[in-house]
């Protein structure tokens, strides 16, 4: 379980973008504990992403227009993770 982004102002951000916000502090003591997750200026506290965690839209009309979908930074756009839906095929059984 890796931590690939973090969200704070109601928004994605890339590790970096994190770092450059946050500062030094941060960047040290990343990874340590949740209690020294700052808070953003909204009073939220910064929540990490995991690499395991479902960013996707699943809906089945959805997917259907948009078979990649890409989890971007909000800050420097930069991507960083991306889903790429494969349709199940229809398996049908003769007699």
């Amino acid at each position: 379980m890796n931590i690939i982004a973090y969200t704070y102002e109601a928004d994605v951000h890339c590790i970096d973008c994190t770092e450059n916000t946050f500062g030094e502090t941060f960047a040290k003591m990343r990874g340590l504990s949740d209690y020294f997750l700052p808070d953003d200026r909204e009073g939220n506290r910064v929540q990490p992403l995991f690499d395991i965690d479902e960013w996707q839209e699943f809906d089945d009309s959805f997917l259907a227009d948009n078979p990649v979908q890409y989890l971007a930074c909000g800050d420097c756009h930069k991507v960083i993770d991306e889903y790429k839906h494969e349709p199940i095929k229809e398996v049908r059984y003769g007699i």
